[in-house]
């Protein structure tokens, strides 16, 4: 994923060249998100976002570490991007969140809602239980 210099913040959201069968490609686009952000899990665990667009409209997007304010920000920034592009389904990887407070969750749930309103399939995956039940989403 690169980010523009115009303003306001327009990424380009790099396509995963995959299998035709849309759960493959879901999945493998998951994983090259989550890669993609992997390099939060060294040091200091500061925020992380990885995004891969896996076919017209479908959008992988993986959260790793600590999101602070400039966390939250630079998501907040790239949301308005992975809205326009997620027409039809958004995929949210949240396993390698370390820490979620109430910004990201509110910043999380407006983009799942803008989704939602869009009639774009939402998934959460692996939230951890205090951002699942903000959202909604309960854990068994």
């Amino acid at each position: 994923m690169t980010i523009d210099s115009e303003a306001p913040v327009r990424a380009r959201i790099a396509d995963v060249d995959l299998p035709a069968d849309l759960a493959e490609r879901r999945r493998a686009a998951v994983a090259e998100a989550v890669l993609q952000a992997e390099p939060a899990s060294t040091g200091n665990r500061r925020a992380a976002v990885g995004v891969r667009r896996y076919g017209p409209g479908c959008v992988a997007l993986a959260l790793r570490g600590r999101f602070d304010r400039a966390g939250r920000e630079r998501l907040r920034a790239l949301a308005t991007e992975i809205e326009r592009q997620a027409r039809t389904e958004l995929v949210i990887d949240l396993s390698g969140l370390d820490h979620c407070d109430a910004g990201l969750a509110r910043v999380l749930a407006r983009l799942r809602i803008r989704c939602l309103a869009r009639e774009a399939r939402v998934e959460l995956h692996d939230p951890p239980e205090a951002l699942a039940a903000e959202l909604g989403q309960f854990r068994l």
